[in-house]
């Protein structure tokens, strides 16, 4: 019977990491912090004297267990919310809307006469429903993403919800879109990503961008990377690029910039990937990338 419960429990815990991993967020995150710690602290109380452990903790155990409830009762509410009347969506994407403005009031003497309703203040417009979709192309159109077989509405919302900035940057890398043709002063990640996805639908890469997005998020492991040898300027950039970030650390990156003449400091700053994709652009904008393959194998 013990042990059927501690299987349990431990089910429970599994659950709740695999919520979480899947898709990340605050939510899950308590749930999983408070799950585990009650875990613990059950499984601390059954292996020692309980009545001995309670007299150490003495009062700390009641905000152990006040935290406990107040977790539970945050991630019970996090869960339910958006399944209650009136929240903005249940599972769906839903279409956010901003609430609107506060009317003037305008005081006025008693007893004064009523305003005709053609001079009253009109009131201030509605703000636009913020979209969770990316806009459709113009009409007549062909959509190459559903001749590829992909749907792009999913696309959109996968990169949108998991997608950082810095993996945004990755994902322009990978399908050689240029950064100044869709970057502009003051947009928002999900324009980004509306520009992103147009461009290489535009270059007929709607299969490139799917491959790039899973290869973003799980990175293939270093044992299923290409031979050194088998790498030459034909092979694609994200291979290229993987493989520099499985086997370089950032000062083998910099000792193999020095060895190209470049100088490592005029690369953008940043953390690894960063560097890496900046030393690459910089190969492939001066049609160098043959010189980065040659070291690389000699090295080998």
């Amino acid at each position: 019977m013990q042990i059927a419960f501690t299987v349990l429990k431990l089910l429970i815990v599994l659950i709740f990491l695999v919520k979480f991993l899947r898709r990340p967020s605050v939510v899950w995150g308590i749930g999983l912090l408070t799950v585990t710690t009650a875990v613990l602290l059950d499984t601390l109380l059954g292996t020692f004297d309980r009545d001995a452990l309670l007299g150490e903790l003495g009062f700390f155990f009641y905000i152990i267990a006040g935290a406990l409830l107040a977790g539970s009762a945050a991630w019970f509410w996090g869960v339910v919310r958006p399944w209650l009347p009136g929240s903005a969506g249940t599972g769906q994407s839903a279409v956010l809307s901003t609430p609107s403005a506060s009317f003037p009031v305008e005081v006025r003497p008693a007893h004064s006469a009523p305003v005709p309703a053609a001079e009253m203040p009109a009131p201030p417009p509605r703000t636009a429903a913020v979209p969770v979709a990316p806009p459709p192309r113009a009409p007549g159109y062909k959509d190459g993403y559903a001749a590829a077989g992909y749907d792009r509405q999913m696309l959109y919302e996968e990169i949108r919800l998991r997608f950082s900035r810095d993996d945004l940057q990755d994902l322009m890398f990978d399908l050689d879109v240029n950064e100044l043709d869709v970057v502009v002063a003051g947009q928002t990640n999900d324009e980004l990503i509306v520009r992103i996805m147009d461009a290489a639908d535009d270059n007929g890469q709607p299969g490139a961008v799917a491959l790039a997005v899973e290869r973003i998020l799980t990175p293939p492991p270093p044992e299923y990377l290409p031979r050194p040898e088998k790498l030459s300027p034909e092979s694609p950039r994200t291979v290229i690029r993987h493989y520099l970030l499985a086997h370089y650390s950032v000062e083998q990156l910099q000792a193999l910039a020095g060895e190209l003449g470049i100088d490592w400091e005029q690369l953008d700053a940043g953390t690894k990937k960063d560097k890496t994709r900046a030393l690459l652009l910089y190969l492939y904008r001066r049609n160098r990338i043959t010189d980065l393959l040659h070291v690389i194998q000699t090295q080998a």
